[in-house]
């Protein structure tokens, strides 16, 4: 007498070892999808009767009671990745007849993306594994929620596996040492090195700034931009001191304008002198994305 578990993913996939127990007449539990048992020769009647019992759930009645008996159980392995897989079933599910899931968009779900990022952060800041892994929970709904929205969009859909399989490309292009043969741990700085030469090659840029996110907070912005254009070659001496110090004060400090905003316009404005510089050298010919500090200073402050 065996039991038969399949994974309720992958429903049509029967274990290798369960083979030779299935080409007689079986018996299946409720749950089983018709499309399954139409791949099986026989079918007996729900007594119990037939010596081999298909399931694809372990806490079935029927399944339970066999175990107690001693019965042989055989069973999908469980792969890394098939809760993933089950959280995408669960998104479909929800946006196919939820109300307010089949409501949202793209920009109707921003606000939340950007709530449950700041509590990702201070779960990571806090130390608490507990609360990481939850918030990390929130942070894939919204990966599953965009992605599936997208699915139904009228042109350029797409849908979870295109997500993954763009991150894996990317993953492999940028990091040469997975598919080179490599078997040790990698040199970081030769890591960092085939990254940024491969992420180059992807995309050409006419601005080391290119690709920099401006809606991020003031201060992360000025940390990124700064750190580009100095990786861009650009002389330290030409980072204004407005970007290097935040005065904090009251209401009335700055013509009432924040810290915040006060800093944002300060970078914004760094940030379209460094194009301006980009785009002043190249006139002159120089290569893009290949400044010297001269050229830097001597094209700083053109248009």
């Amino acid at each position: 007498m065996t039991v038969v578990l399949l994974d309720p993913v992958r429903p049509t996939m029967v274990p290798a070892e369960a083979i030779e127990f299935l080409s007689g007449v079986v018996q299946f539990t409720e749950e089983v999808p018709v499309r399954t048992r139409w791949l099986f020769s026989g079918t007996a009647h729900g007594d119990g009767s037939a010596e081999v019992l298909v399931s694809t759930d372990l806490s079935n009645p029927d399944v339970q009671e066999r175990i107690r008996h001693g019965e042989r159980v055989i069973a999908s392995p469980k792969l890394p990745g098939d809760d993933l897989i089950a959280a995408v079933v669960l998104m479909d599910r929800l946006r196919t007849i939820g109300g307010w899931e089949a409501q949202q968009t793209h920009v109707s779900l921003s606000g939340y993306l950007l709530e449950e990022t700041y509590e990702l952060l201070d779960a990571i800041h806090s130390g608490n594994l507990v609360d990481l892994r939850e918030e990390l929970g929130d942070i894939l709904l919204q990966v599953l929620f965009h992605s599936r929205i997208a699915q139904d969009a009228a042109e350029n859909s797409f849908d979870v596996d295109d997500v993954a399989a763009g991150l894996v490309a990317k993953l492999t292009h940028r990091t040469p040492h997975l598919t080179d043969g490599s078997t040790g741990p990698i040199d970081v700085a030769a890591q960092e090195k085939a990254w940024e030469e491969k992420k180059a090659s992807e995309k050409a840029r006419g601005s080391c700034l290119d690709g920099v996110a401006l809606a991020q907070p003031a201060l992360a912005l000025t940390q990124k931009v700064v750190s580009r254009a100095k990786k861009a070659g650009l002389p330290d001496e030409l980072v204004p001191e407005e970007l290097r110090v935040v005065h904090i004060g009251d209401d009335h400090s700055h013509g009432g304008e924040s810290a915040e905003d006060l800093l944002r316009r300060n970078v914004l404005d760094f940030a379209q002198r460094v194009r301006g510089a980009e785009t002043s050298a190249q006139v002159h010919g120089a290569q893009p994305g290949k400044l010297t500090a001269i050229e830097w200073i001597e094209n700083w402050g053109r248009r």
